[in-house]
């Protein structure tokens, strides 16, 4: 009897390693058809046009797959990877400009990048996120640098580490200092392109600047990585996640590096209670720019607030499961009645990442510079973009 069950363990054992291993493979494959459950090619929104033709030849747009591995497929994974990776190593030349009301910001040149020269000068001025810095786009300044163009990082007054010298710390839709930045790159390049790239709330300046100058913004091609288009619901939202309390943090050691410039606007007693972005603004933002109550300084700032005067190509590329702008709407009706607007939405990406592989450029980085490419090829020959009810020819 003893014999028997001793070799009926033996002969089983390999049995039940098998059922193990058959379970432990196929949940394994389960679960990474969850993460893969969605289609790999991003869904486009835009307005049946000659440019928009072009674009999706151009940039292969029906058949450019965005198809991260599993392990990177996590909306969390790829927000904070970003954070934790190095950074590639290049060099910024800072410049410090002054401004008509004596407030500074700083420009961060790519310098020591062996380019490939265009036939005509083309700027790119990256806008990240008002938290980042020069170093966190730096893979994408060295690929745009590499391609003929010269980078250049715009960081707003009292962020990137810049200085602050007036009273003012900037808001994500006051578009004044960004204008005097664009006529100064046009002072140092007559004939140069200037193109534009946002990184989250970088694209609410951007776009800020492109809808209140309109046709005289000076720019050939912009695109936003990431973009939140209505700050009221975001901000409004009962719901607090890690992410609003980490980024709220920034913002707070931000501000409290600017206290003694600040001190007669910002009570810091009440800053430091508060977290919610609604406070936020009321303790900062309202009492820096003068407004009564937070709702009249979020109509003020809103990123669409002019986009009708909108006179530039601009792509948006949003992931719909960025832990930031969970619940926010995208507004795809906007690319689908302006010729100029395209949308690409991924089912992944989380928030301003797209990260396909590790230590590169990213496939959101990459596909926004194609997009720029083949804009100024457009417009380079000639073609006529129209914009609203009236056909612009392009002057670039």
């Amino acid at each position: 009897m003893m014999i028997f069950l001793a070799y009926s363990v033996i002969v089983s054992l390999p049995f039940f390693l098998a059922v193990f291993g058959t379970l432990v493979v196929s949940i394994f494959i389960y679960l990474k058809s969850i993460l893969r459950n969605s289609s790999s090619i991003p869904k486009l929104y835009f307005k049946e046009s000659a440019l928009a033709s072009h674009l999706l030849k151009r940039c292969r747009l029906m058949n450019r797959k965005f198809d991260p591995p599993w392990w990177l497929a996590n909306a969390h994974v790829q927000t904070i990877l970003p954070f934790i990776l190095p950074c590639e190593e290049i060099e910024f030349d800072r410049e410090y400009l002054q401004m008509k009301d004596k407030g500074v910001v700083a420009l961060d040149w790519v310098v020591h990048v062996s380019i490939h020269k265009r036939k005509r000068c083309t700027v790119l001025l990256v806008i990240p996120g008002f938290t980042a810095d020069a170093l966190s786009v730096s893979k994408m300044c060295s690929l745009a640098a590499h391609k003929g163009y010269r980078p250049v990082v715009f960081n707003p007054r009292g962020f990137g580490n810049s200085n602050l010298t007036t009273p003012k710390i900037l808001s994500y839709g006051d578009p004044t200092d960004l204008r005097q930045v664009v006529k100064y790159i046009h002072g140092c390049y007559p004939k140069a392109f200037i193109t534009m790239l946002g990184y989250g709330n970088g694209c609410s300046l951007l776009l800020s600047y492109l809808g209140e100058y309109g046709s005289s913004a000076n720019v050939c091609a912009g695109a936003c990585i990431s973009a939140c288009f209505d700050y009221t619901e975001r901000f409004t939202k009962d719901k607090r996640g890690i992410y609003d309390f980490l980024y709220l943090l920034k913002l707070k050691c931000t501000i409290g590096a600017h206290s003694k410039a600040l001190s007669n606007k910002v009570d810091f007693n009440e800053l430091l209670r508060e977290w919610s972005y609604r406070r936020f603004d009321e303790v900062v933002y309202s009492k820096i720019y003068g407004f009564s109550n937070v709702e009249d300084f979020w109509e003020k700032n809103n990123p669409l607030r002019d986009v009708d005067e909108i006179a530039v190509p601009l792509l948006f590329i949003n992931s719909l499961d960025d832990p930031f702008y969970s619940n926010i709407k995208i507004p795809y009706e906007l690319c689908k009645y302006y010729p100029q607007f395209l949308m690409v939405a991924t089912d992944k990406g989380g928030h301003c990442s797209f990260m396909d592989k590790i230590c590169d450029v990213t496939w959101a980085e990459k596909l926004a510079i194609d997009y720029i490419d083949s804009v100024l090829e457009f417009t380079n020959k000639g073609h006529t973009i129209k914009y609203g009810k009236s056909p612009v020819r392009s002057t670039i």
